[in-house]
């Protein structure tokens, strides 16, 4: 595996002094974000939110994921990326202590302080447990349940204008089956944001969506205080994530700047990746934000 530099990512621009970007200070994300800085101080500190120590993942006799090790930075995003069947989506599933039974877990993987390998959900405190977007919004939100009862918190409405929804009291009065693919997926990001985790996990979030629904996600997890993207799409991880780690049957092969891999990647692996994407939609410039 080759490796450029630590992966540790560029500060977002109104940690970077950039005021002309950043938003005003009585506005909810910045409101938000204050309150998080009070719940877990490793956010105002610029802590390490996650950190992850040669993690492997069996099943049985067989080894899925190899000797993994990385970190998140408090206000940072890494982009995990890999085909289908690479290991990323188990990487994830230990994060949050929900591997699936059979399936188990060696290595450190501490979440703000707390080392919580191989700890079930339930028994972790709850600054370890990250919140979690998954790929198909349908089925990660009650369909027999109004949007306002799932999200249960009187900062609903602000939470959907955060996220980039509208009109917030139709939204919270309807069922998710009567929303878009793309407004589901963005009031699972906001179920995520209500939860006030130093660290969200999002698995494929803009699969099967349209681009402009697929625009409005990756800005609402803009939103977000620290992520772990976790895509096969190097342009959508590009166009979020300050950082990029390549996974290839479970083994990190590639890892760095999003810049730097963008500009001079070293691998096959993400060779291919970028002439998928840029076949995929030849207008597409592959910047790193």
């Amino acid at each position: 595996m080759r490796r450029r530099r630590p992966l540790v990512a560029s500060p977002s621009p109104c940690s970077s002094g950039q005021p002309n970007l950043c938003r005003r200070s009585n506005s909810p994300t910045v409101v938000y974000r204050q309150r998080l800085s009070k719940s877990f101080p490793c956010l105002s500190s610029g802590e390490t939110v996650l950190a992850v120590d040669d993690l492997c993942i069996d099943a049985g006799r067989s080894r899925i994921v190899r000797h993994v090790s990385f970190e998140i930075p408090a206000g940072r995003r890494l982009g995990l990326l890999g085909a289908s069947g690479s290991g990323k989506s188990l990487i994830a599933s230990a994060l949050v202590g929900a591997l699936p039974p059979g399936i188990t877990c060696t290595g450190r993987i501490v979440v703000d302080g707390h080392d919580v390998a191989g700890v079930p959900t339930p028994r972790r405190p709850r600054p370890a447990r990250p919140a979690m977007v998954f790929q198909d919004s349908a089925t990660a939100l009650n369909p027999m349940v109004t949007v306002g009862k799932q999200l249960r918190t009187p900062d609903a409405s602000a939470l959907l204008e955060r996220v980039g929804l509208r009109d917030t009291e139709r939204i919270l009065a309807s069922h998710p089956l009567e929303l878009s693919g793309g407004q589901r997926q963005r009031v699972c990001i906001a179920a995520a944001l209500a939860r006030e985790s130093p660290l969200v996990i999002a698995d494929e979030p803009t699969t099967a969506l349209d681009v402009i629904s697929q625009a409005r996600v990756l800005d609402a997890l803009r939103e977000v205080a620290s992520l772990l993207l976790i895509t096969h799409d190097i342009a959508v991880a590009a166009q979020l994530c300050d950082h990029l780690m390549v996974l290839d049957s479970g083994k990190v092969v590639e890892s760095g700047s999003t810049a730097a891999i963008l500009d001079s990647p070293e691998s096959d692996l993400v060779v291919r990746m970028l002439e998928r994407a840029r076949a995929a939609d030849p207008f597409r410039q592959l910047v790193a934000r």
